[in-house]
């Protein structure tokens, strides 16, 4: 951009240059200036005013404007390892990643990092102009010498796919057309993926920013959906902030979200990992309102995908209304009635739940087994409802004594009210001391013996369906003691949290996030009561 003097002689024929964010003040603007604090002072206000525009077109580096969605992310990848920016389309998530790797290079000495896309053509044309736009203006005439070396061209982008600045920080671009072992052996303090990088390839990616406790960010707009890359980061994702969404409405725009709001910042079910949406409207500098018309009739999926960047599975968890909401700290869980549920696996662990009834009738999951300590239920994957986790294999194997004394471990100095089991596993025939028995019959024989009943043999959609009314409550309303979910979980029940969010059935009975489900059903369908020592607790399935 030229540069504008403005001074005495031209100011009245003087038009302020046009900018999306700084104020561009009008012929009174510039009148009053002029009443208010004379003509010099003026003048100087104005050129100010002109030399910012100028400087961050030619230094944006260091002059470049940064919106509120940038600082939020640049907080997040301080706080994490991993940041997901997806974005709709001119959303900025390129610019802002782009300038993370300028800021990264010129910090630290040495600093390696490495940008990858799609193809080396992609590179050239959309991630590699972008990264050498946010280098410093210095370093972009640099000499070349021993270390340095930063030789851009538009048509070709850098000379090798690699640049070195001055300090000895090198930045390399690759395409992931590539085979995936040349990023084998590196060891980067950053990487950027930009679009489309398959899952595989941020496995490998993953493992080479160890030794340096590197960064990685992952930006896109997901045009292809509920990707596996998309569902490795926000399977089981925890939603911390919505922002406004006009362009859909009033309505509940994402399950379990709130009225006339999207998705902005996110807490990711992997640890160190966190999710930010940019939204199209944030970008100053782009023209928002031509996308809204170009939008306009289309699908509200399409719509979420192109100004908010939000992909959702289209089959959708079995519990759209499980949100945040229903997530309780271990300390606010009230006193109560409490049950147990098991369900008993061969070769793999049992799972269990133990869930309190509060003098006001609401229910709360405070304890599960295995839980995250022991290891993750289930882990995002291909499958719609994921695959098997390390919870379900780490210390398998106990016998019928061993889980006699971890239940009476788990639950010492606590009064059990009652103790579900599945009905079909709690029949099943058994080998005991004497000869065959059930399940049932084994589990409360011996000094560790532990009382259980079978839960009602409803089918899953009936069980789903009270977990369902558990959930309902109207979110258009103020949430109250009279409009509330009755169903709450403990925020240390990671493994039945991220079921909830991501099992859909459609894996049938090997689905890898169905055993929480089943014993949360087990729990559900004998509808667990309060009891305060004058009455006795209803167990009477299904029913209220």
């Amino acid at each position: 951009m030229p540069s504008v003097e403005v001074n005495k002689d031209s100011l009245g024929a003087f038009k302020p240059s046009p900018h999306p964010v700084i104020y561009e003040p009008t012929l009174v603007d510039i009148k009053r200036y002029v009443d208010t604090m004379g003509l010099d002072k003026a003048v100087e206000l104005l050129q100010l005013r002109e030399d910012k525009i100028t400087a961050e077109a030619t230094d944006p580096y260091r002059h470049g404007y940064e919106g509120f969605h940038f600082d939020a992310a640049t907080l997040l990848l301080k706080d994490n390892d991993e940041l997901l920016v997806s974005g709709g389309n001119r959303a900025g998530k390129t610019e802002w990643a782009a300038k993370r790797v300028a800021c990264v290079l010129t910090a630290k000495k040495n600093a390696r990092v490495w940008c990858v896309h799609t193809t080396h053509s992609s590179s050239v044309q959309m991630q590699q102009p972008v990264v050498y736009k946010y280098l410093p203006a210095e370093y972009k005439l640099a000499k070349k010498t021993k270390v340095t070396n930063v030789s851009f061209t538009v048509k070709n982008g850098f000379s090798d796919n690699s640049f070195v600045l001055p300090n000895g920080s090198q930045c390399v671009f690759y395409n992931t057309a590539q085979e995936r072992k040349v990023v084998e052996g590196g060891e980067p303090d950053l990487v950027w993926c930009d679009e489309l990088v398959p899952l595989d390839w941020l496995e490998t990616l993953r493992y080479r920013l160890v030794t340096r406790r590197g960064k990685m960010i992952v930006t896109f707009t997901p045009i292809h959906g509920y990707t596996s890359v998309v569902k490795d980061y926000l399977a089981g994702a925890s939603i911390k902030q919505w922002k406004e969404a006009p362009l859909l409405g009033k309505g509940i725009n994402v399950p379990g979200g709130k009225p006339g709001m999207m998705p902005y910042i996110a807490k990711c079910w992997r640890p160190g990992a966190a999710a930010i949406w940019f939204h199209s409207e944030f970008n100053k500098y782009s023209p928002y309102d031509q996308l809204v018309k170009t939008l306009e009739g289309r699908s509200k999926h399409e719509q979420k995908i192109r100004a908010f960047g939000w992909a959702e599975s289209l089959s959708g968890s079995q519990f759209p209304k499980f949100s945040d909401v229903n997530i309780v700290e271990p300390a606010d869980i009230p006193a109560g009635t409490n049950y147990m549920a098991m369900d008993p696996a061969g070769a793999r662990n049992w799972f269990m739940l133990w869930l309190r009834v509060d003098a006001l009738g609401r229910k709360f999951i405070y304890r599960e087994w295995p839980d995250a300590d022991v290891g993750e239920w289930a882990l995002p994957a291909d499958k719609l409802d994921g695959k098997v986790g390390l919870g379900q294999r780490n210390g398998a194997g106990r016998g019928i004594a061993d889980y006699q004394v971890l239940v009476k471990e788990l639950e010492a100095g606590e009064k059990i009210e009652t103790r579900y089991i599945d009905p079909r596993a709690g029949a099943t025939q058994a080998v005991g001391k004497e000869g065959g028995t059930s399940l049932i019959d084994l589990l409360q024989d011996g000094d560790g013996a532990l009382w259980v009943e079978p839960a009602a043999g409803l089918r899953v959609e009936e069980g789903v369906g009270l977990i369902n009314d558990w959930l309902s409550w109207d979110h258009g309303q103020p949430r109250t003691t009279v409009n509330e979910p009755s169903l709450y979980v403990s925020s240390k029940c990671q493994n039945l949290i991220y079921s909830m969010r991501e099992w859909t059935g459609v894996d049938g009975d090997k689905g890898a996030s169905k055993d929480p489900i089943d014993v949360l059903r087990y729990l559900a369908v004998m509808n667990p009561e309060f009891v305060d020592g004058k009455r006795a607790v209803s167990k009477r399935a299904g029913s209220y």
